[in-house]
Formats: C-alpha cells, structure tokens, sequence
C-alpha cells in the first residue's frame, strides 16, 4: 500500500481555507465602505427647484412669499416651490421668481435676457451679448442651471430681499454637514448703476429673516465679489452678469432639526441687484458610523490573520520540500 501524502492534503486543505478568509476580509471591508459612502447621500428636498405648484409661465414667473411671520400670504399671483418657504425679509416686498430650463436670451432686445411675470408686472435681467432673434444666442446668461435644473433670482436690495427656507429633519446633533450650491449676479433691466450681490446662509434651528453679520459657523456669506473694472469696490458694474460659481460650505448640527436659510442681499435698492440660487445640495459628512468602524475593523483583523495564515502557510510548504 502507497502512503498518502498528509503534507499535499494539508496544504490543499490551507489554501482552500486560506481562499475563504481572503475572501471574507474583502466582503467586510466592502461592506464596511459602503456604510461610509451612504452617509453621503443628499438631505434637501427639490434642490433644483423643478417640483412646483401654482402658475409660472414658458421662461418662469414669481414666486409667491409670505410676510416675515411665515403664516400671512404677501404676494399670492405666481407659484411655489414645493418644500421651501419664501418669506419677506423683515417690513420688505419679497420680490423673487423662478426662471425655467430653457433659453434665457431676449427675441427682442439685444442684451437683454427673458422676461417673465411677477409682483411688479414684467421683470427681466440684462444679458450682455444676447443677440435678439427668433432663436437668440450669444448672451451671458446660460440657458441652463450649472445642474441642468430651474433656477431663482432673488431681489437683494433691502426693501425686497427674501429668506429661502427648508426644514431638515432626522440630523445627527454635532455632526458636520457640507451645503453646496450654485450662484451668479445679475442686474434687473431698464436700471443702470453699479450693484453688488451675495446670499446670507444659515444653519439655525429657525428660519434667519433678518441680515445680520455672518459668524462663520451658522451663519455665513458667499464670497466677496471681485472689484469692478478699474476701481477698488467689490460689486458688478451696470448692466453685467456674473457667472456661475459654486460656494460649498460646512455646518454643524445643534439639533436633530435645523432650517437651511437663503437670504439675498445686495445694494442698492434704486438699481435692482439680482442673486442668482441653483442645485442646492446637503451632504452629511462621510464618516463611518459606529457599526462601520466595527465593521472596518473586523474586515482589518480578517486582513492582518489572512497575511499571517499566508506566511505560516510558507514555512509549512518550505519545511515538507526539504523533508522530501
């Protein structure tokens, strides 16, 4: 009778468990980086502002607001975004709209964008180099959001300024949260002067109605605008647009519950400012969650035996070679 080789028994039967605790680490450190990575999932609600109610035209229209209590109707002739309040800020006559996905040139007038509907009659922005027609083209204004979304334009001048608000819910008190969003400046048309425009952000457990100096924690402001051509003021000179830019900022939770605030600003009141809002995204920090740093630690441990198993594995091969 021939003797059965126990050493290429034993090995087989190592590598075969060697196979199953590699292939459970990677199956627990996948698990464990998923974990993290759905931590990271978007918090606001309509974000692109394309769910609505109530009228709004082709190229848009107003949005209606409520006065500062956030219970009175003020302006009750356009539309809503679904999930957001729009309020006056303090004694103002909130004055925004919403602008629709499309083309955003004027067929009429050349350097001048869409005009829509709203508490006032007509409103328009300027669009520096539209070039009118029955299709326009040229002008400053993108026909789209960075996010292919609708966007907002806001009236920043104190007496029209208005407060964008949503509640968020189901937060993890002394988390981090980043906010990310697009925003540009424009100009309403007909006016002329030199403007400057910016948004007031907050983080607060209310709605922030009222402009006030940002902290830097809850309460910040979108960069300073570049000095105008040939001057040393900040701000955007007549009849121009700023483009596109994104601003991400972090906050940190005080409560389960906090309200996420837009406030537009901007000066002067006799030359429209205009805030432009689009793609507002809220992302929970991705740090893992105490199961997943269980997780990430049993899928370690797997790793470090599995590399311990592979060398003992070794010794034990080398010595049979040199038995035989």
């Amino acid at each position: 009778m021939v003797p059965k080789n126990t050493n290429n028994t034993h090995n087989r039967r190592s590598k075969s468990a060697l196979k199953t605790l590699a292939l459970a680490a990677c199956f627990t450190l996948t698990v464990a980086g998923f974990e993290t990575r759905a931590l990271a999932a978007n918090i606001i609600q309509n974000g692109t502002f394309t769910s609505t109610t109530g009228t709004f035209g082709t190229a848009g229209g107003g949005l209606n607001t409520l006065k500062s209590d956030a219970v009175t109707n003020d302006y009750t002739g356009g539309g809503s975004l679904a999930n957001w309040t729009v309020v006056d800020v303090g004694s103002s006559q909130g004055l925004a709209f919403l602008y629709m996905n499309g083309n955003q040139g004027s067929t009429t007038t050349n350097g001048d964008g869409v005009t829509v509907n709203g508490r006032f009659g007509t409103y328009g922005l300027y669009d520096p180099g539209n070039i009118a027609g029955a299709t326009p083209h040229g002008g400053a204004i993108p026909n789209t959001s960075p996010g292919g979304g609708n966007f907002i334009v806001a009236d920043g001048a104190a007496s029209y300024s208005v407060a964008i608000y949503q509640t968020l819910t189901g937060l993890t008190p002394g988390a981090s949260y980043t906010v990310s969003f697009y925003y540009a400046a424009g100009q309403q048309d007909t006016f002329s002067g030199n403007t400057t425009e910016g948004w007031q952000v907050s983080f607060e457990n209310s709605a922030q109605k009222t402009q006030v100096t940002a902290n830097g924690t809850t309460i910040q402001d979108t960069p300073t605008q570049a000095n105008i051509s040939g001057t040393s003021t900040p701000g955007l000179v007549s009849g121009g647009f700023q483009a596109w830019a994104l601003d991400t900022m972090t906050f940190t939770a005080s409560a389960s519950t906090q309200v996420l605030t837009f406030l537009s600003m901007g000066t002067p009141d006799g030359e429209p400012p205009a805030d432009l809002l689009s793609d507002v995204v809220v992302n929970a920090t991705a740090t893992p969650e105490p199961a997943s740093a269980v997780t990430s630690a049993t899928g370690m441990a797997a790793l470090v035996g599995l590399i311990w198993f592979r060398r003992k594995l070794k010794a034990r091969s080398g010595a049979a070679e040199l038995n035989n």
